[in-house]
């Protein structure tokens, strides 16, 4: 049997209780003596009132439901102006009123935090570069920025509502990317979600790849292009000086001293010169690997025993490299020497092996003060000692990536000091 709703529960209570009162005042009426002049009597001056009394009643008991209906229905289109409202001053219903006054209060707080949120977003969207579109839950433009109307060649305002297929974006398995292989290939999207209309947004900013690389080139040859100049003009400025001196000496047996003295400076500095173009050449030199199998022990050994007892080495697991074994240990002897220079008299250098299933890790750990100048070390010539070359770490990170490897240089997290990192891909033994 199917339950009554609340309405017609109260409907059929009101009507249970005028038939009890008509038929028990009728009733006893008749009982009485009374004739049908004063039923009816009853019925007009009792009975009618009673049945508009409970009617009233009724719709009291009502009428508070649906304005709360109401008022939730406009709270959930984020209408905030409407209120649940009762002349009751005190009670539940006062009570009612004053919650949901207070909840309204609060979501229309929240909603103009949100949108205050949302403009500040878009005002940012709008002042950036980069091509910034925003796409709703659909997949359907409703935001963007003037780069994107430059990427697209329309504004972005006549395109809004276009799906994001319309310009070669789809959505694969939670990743957005191209649909045509050349823009994938030269464009970049970084993804993020953002809260719109009680929805999450797509917002999606691309980034110009070649671009990027062409900023690294540059920033490469303004690095290049300043420590040239500084060491050219280092080498040249003395050999002009003693070039002008030169002319003003007269030939002479006077002289004769003076001007082999000057003519040796001359030569000296000019193989300096000479010297210094031929390192940096050797920077980016590829490399003729001749590569072998090794294992790591039969690689770490001889290296450990050149450094006596400053140096321990801890291997987790035997495995192969294929590598050039000599290039390697050049490597690996530059990077124990870094350490120990970075370490007191007392300071132990621990080499670490470990490996995954696809790569070979060697680490090594020194006790020193730690790096200072991160953003430099692989810089050319760059150097913290007094008589540095600054071309080591170089040649060891060109030689590992000839590997098809990666060295990093990062501060230890357990203590004091540096950990130098060589990846390798690994060859199982």
């Amino acid at each position: 049997m199917m339950a009554l709703s609340y309405e017609r529960s109260a409907a059929l209570f009101c009507m249970l209780v005028w038939l009890l009162l008509a038929s028990l005042s009728t009733g006893l009426l008749l009982s009485l003596g009374s004739g049908w002049l004063g039923v009816i009597t009853l019925w007009v001056l009792g009975l009618c009132p009673a049945a508009l009394l409970l009617q009233h009643i009724k719709v009291r008991l009502i009428q508070p439901f649906y304005h709360l209906t109401t008022t939730i229905e406009a709270m959930r289109l984020e209408d905030y102006g409407q209120r649940f409202y009762t002349t009751d001053k005190s009670g539940i219903l006062a009570q009612l009123q004053t919650e949901t006054s207070q909840l309204c209060d609060h979501l229309q707080a929240y909603k103009s935090a949100r949108d205050h949120q949302a403009i500040l977003l878009f005002r940012l969207i709008e002042q950036l570069p980069s091509p910034i579109v925003v796409f709703d839950e659909s997949n359907t433009l409703v935001h963007a920025n003037d780069a994107f109307s430059n990427w697209t060649g329309k504004p972005w305002q006549t395109q809004k509502r276009l799906k994001a297929a319309h310009f070669s974006l789809i959505k694969t398995n939670g990743q957005w990317q191209f649909s045509h292989l050349s823009l994938a290939q030269q464009w970049q999207i970084r993804q993020s979600q953002i809260p719109i209309d009680d929805s999450h947004a797509h917002l999606l900013i691309l980034t110009d790849v070649q671009s990027v690389v062409s900023q690294a080139q540059r920033d490469a040859w303004q690095k290049m292009i300043r420590i040239l100049s500084h060491e050219i003009h280092n080498s040249l400025s003395p050999i002009k000086s003693l070039a002008q001196t030169l002319q003003m000496l007269q030939a002479g047996a006077d002289t004769q001293a003076d001007f082999e003295q000057a003519l040796a400076v001359i030569v000296q500095r000019s193989d300096g010169l000479m010297s210094f173009v031929n390192r940096y050449a050797s920077v980016a030199r590829q490399h003729q690997l001749h590569t072998e199998t090794v294992s790591i022990d039969a690689l770490l050994s001889p290296i450990q025993v050149l450094y006596d007892t400053r140096v321990r080495c801890s291997i987790e697991q035997t495995f192969a490299l294929h590598v050039d074994v000599s290039l390697l240990e050049q490597v690996l002897v530059n990077l124990i020497t870094n350490a120990l220079e970075a370490s007191d008299e007392t300071g132990m250098v621990d080499i670490i092996v470990s490996n995954t299933a696809q790569y070979a890790f060697i680490d090594i750990l020194d006790e020193g003060q730690g790096l200072t100048n991160q953003d430099n070390l692989f810089v050319p010539f760059y150097t913290t000692k007094p008589n540095g070359k600054g071309i080591g770490l170089v040649l060891c990170k060109n030689i590992v990536e000839q590997h098809n490897g990666q060295l990093t240089l990062v501060n230890r997290t357990d203590k004091t000091g540096a950990r130098a990192r060589v990846q390798l891909p690994l060859e199982l033994a």
